[in-house]
């Protein structure tokens, strides 16, 4: 089971969102937040429902040789 951070990223059907809570007690879920051109957009969400965004924890060989 993957686990996430309050702040952290993720991805919930493709679209981006912070997660802002985490419930306690099970079943674990997470509140998520985006902003949208129409407002805020508020959704809750289990663990495998989730994706992590692996642009930001994949590594990459971007540095050039010295």
């Amino acid at each position: 089971m993957v686990t996430f951070t309050i702040g952290e990223e993720v991805l919930l059907d493709g679209e981006r969102f912070v997660i802002t809570l985490r419930q306690p007690s099970p079943p674990y879920r997470y509140r998520l937040v985006r902003t949208t051109a129409t407002g805020p957009q508020v959704a809750w969400a289990e663990p495998d429902d989730l994706a992590k965004i692996e642009r930001y924890t994949t590594p990459v060989p971007d540095t050039p040789a010295v």
